[in-house]
């Protein structure tokens, strides 16, 4: 159990060191560039519509009275 939790340690040692992709430059490896710039804005979509409410009848709405109660 003991040499198998040395190995697995050397392992894990050895796994997470630097390792260099260029030999002998000394160099680490290039890391890719964002591209993206924020906020992200779609200049070809057009603007958005803004509804205006519409009335659902064009006449007047009547409602009877009612006689109040005391």
């Amino acid at each position: 159990m003991t040499i198998f939790a040395g190995f697995a340690l050397a392992v894990v040692a050895l796994g997470n060191g630097n390792g260099n992709v260029s030999a002998g430059s000394g160099d680490a490896a290039p890391r890719p560039q964002s591209t993206v710039q924020f906020p992200i804005r779609f200049d070809d979509a057009p603007p958005p519509r803004i509804v205006q409410p519409r009335p659902t009848v064009s006449y007047p709405v009547r409602f009877p009275e009612t006689e109040r109660t005391r």
